[in-house]
């Protein structure tokens, strides 16, 4: 069993060495085989991520009516946000026959046409997903490039005040981590696009995994079953070639898939907290969550206000009779 990342489909290199300190492998939705971002397609050749593309846009087609309803947008809308809003509100005519539907309404600016089709809800989530990755690809480099001016600020400040390089160090990579969570963004819209691609995806793990506390927030309102189980805060990262850390690792995903496939209540002794490696100051924290006797399915069909399961469906069936949500942040 490998965790899957959500709800977001874009992980920066520095969230992906995160991960790696709990997990091995992650999993990791994208749209579209020929738009995954360079530093996911670094991560993968490491190892660090497993990138599925279970429901794939073609690539060309994808740039084309982006292009065209970016245009679209900036006349009846007029900011990139508004783009992303508007296409997580259902866009009545939008669907894979739209571009000579957007092209004809720019014709006709500032009237909008009734809709003579009906929404395609799965492409406009998968679209809506690659847009919000782009938006969070976008964020992440104007973070760095603030980050960058803070470090040399905290650099001439260092060299005035004599500070220990290792704090300062630490102090930096503290202020990365803290940078605004993705999650706070349309954070429904973001899980209810996710979770769709996710229901048409026959093999889901029992894990699930996200950085963001505002994504985990918002699904302990939906899910009101989710209850934490176990708290881990003090996992070294960069020790993937310890021993004893591998080994920890190894049995951490054992007793993981044992509650997610055992009937629940389920013992948690023999979940160990793992080995102190001394040379790495920066840790981990893994908060673990448990949804007793719901797969993976019915947990996140919960994010929806209609039924979007149907009983005895071969795309539901799973060996997995819990869920499991973790949430992982960098510790103190």
């Amino acid at each position: 069993m490998k965790p899957l990342y959500f709800p977001f489909t874009y992980i920066p290199k520095s969230v992906g060495k995160t991960l790696s300190a709990c997990f091995r492998q992650t999993a990791v939705y994208q749209i579209s085989g020929t738009k995954i971002p360079e530093d996911m397609q670094e991560l993968s050749r490491e190892g660090i991520l497993d990138i599925r593309i279970p429901l794939e846009i073609n690539g060309e087609f994808l740039d084309k009516i982006l292009k065209d309803y970016r245009a679209w947008v900036n006349i009846h809308q007029g900011t990139e946000t508004a783009f992303l809003a508007a296409m997580a509100n259902k866009i009545p005519f939008f669907d894979e026959s739209a571009s000579s539907q957007i092209r004809s309404d720019l014709k006709k600016i500032g009237k909008q046409i009734p809709p003579e089709e009906k929404p395609d809800p799965l492409f406009n989530a998968k679209l809506f997903l690659h847009m919000a990755q782009e938006f969070d690809l976008q964020k992440k480099e104007l973070d760095q490039d603030l980050m960058d001016i803070d470090a040399m600020e905290d650099d001439f400040m260092k060299n005035l005040k004599w500070e220990d390089e290792d704090d300062h160090a630490q102090a930096v990579a503290r202020r990365q981590w803290d940078k605004d969570d993705p999650g706070h963004f349309m954070t429904t819209e973001r899980i209810k696009a996710w979770a769709s691609i996710m229901l048409q995806d026959s093999q889901v793990p029992g894990l699930f995994i996200t950085t963001s506390r505002a994504v985990l927030e918002h699904l302990i309102d939906i899910v009101s079953e989710m209850e934490e189980v176990i708290c881990l805060d003090a996992i070294p990262m960069g020790a993937d070639e310890d021993e004893a850390f591998s080994n920890w690792q190894d049995g951490l995903m054992e007793s993981l898939e044992m509650m997610a496939t055992e009937n629940w209540p389920i013992p948690m002794d023999d979940m160990a907290n793992p080995p102190e490696i001394p040379e790495r100051k920066t840790n981990v924290k893994l908060t673990i969550f448990m949804v007793p006797n719901k797969t993976p399915y019915e947990c996140f069909a919960d994010c929806f206000e209609t039924e979007v399961l149907q009983a005895g469906s071969a795309k539901t069936a799973t060996q997995f009779k819990n869920t499991i949500i973790a949430l992982i942040e960098e510790g103190d």
